[in-house]
């Protein structure tokens, strides 16, 4: 269980961010970014995991620049909200606080960053624009097509589904080759596999696939 603590971005913005602490020493450092629903009870139990597997991990809550204390669920009224206030970011900011999570990180060592749907996008942006990462993991990124021509500048990892009726998987193959070093794996799953509060997009075996590949992608760039 994590702790609710105050960062302070480079233009003075301070937001929240979610830290869950290794119980010994840590590996590194992670930076877990959220889905379009907020810092949730999800992207707590996702930090809390990797947390687990000895990283310090730090879920930033991007929102804040705008509303405060959000922590959606995925009906289809929070899917909206969540739709909502994603069209409110933008980059630049985005990026800010996303490099102050990495610094927060940082404390541990090595700093790798993680991100689910709007997420994804995010660690991939982050992954060719934020100084001191040494690996970028993303899941079924929304903003992947849109951020195809950054290159990132740290060893990258996407996960995709291939029965994702938001990103398509030929995008895994447009984004390997504009960019060859990057590792992709797809699966045979839905849009947010990865979150077990959905159960209509959750695959459990996928899931697991998925985080044994991104713990041994951090073992390899983190350690």
């Amino acid at each position: 269980m994590g702790s609710i603590t105050s960062l302070t971005a480079e233009d003075r913005h301070s937001f929240s961010a979610y830290i869950a602490e290794p119980r010994g020493p840590a590996k590194g450092g992670l930076v877990v970014i959220m889905e379009i629903f907020g810092v949730n009870s999800h992207i707590k139990a996702v930090a809390d995991g990797y947390a687990a597997e000895g990283y310090r991990c730090v879920a930033p809550a991007l929102y804040d620049r705008f509303e405060r204390n959000v922590d959606l669920g995925y009906s289809a009224e929070d899917v909206a909200k969540g739709r909502e206030l994603r069209g409110k970011m933008n980059w630049a900011d985005c990026m800010k606080d996303t490099a102050t999570a990495v610094a927060a990180a940082g404390s541990a060592g090595r700093v790798g960053i993680i991100g689910y749907c709007y997420g994804g996008g995010v660690a991939w942006a982050a992954g060719a624009l934020v100084p001191g990462l040494s690996a970028s993991i993303g899941y079924y990124g929304g903003p992947w097509a849109e951020l195809a021509d950054r290159a990132p500048q740290c060893p990258s990892l996407l996960h995709f589904g291939a029965k994702d009726a938001m990103i398509p998987v030929s995008l895994a193959e447009t984004l390997k080759a504009k960019h060859p070093t990057i590792t992709t794996h797809v699966y045979d799953a839905d849009h947010g596999f990865n979150c077990d509060q959905r159960p209509n997009n959750y695959d459990a075996f996928a899931a697991a696939v998925a985080r044994r590949r991104s713990l041994a992608f951090l073992e390899a760039t983190l350690g």
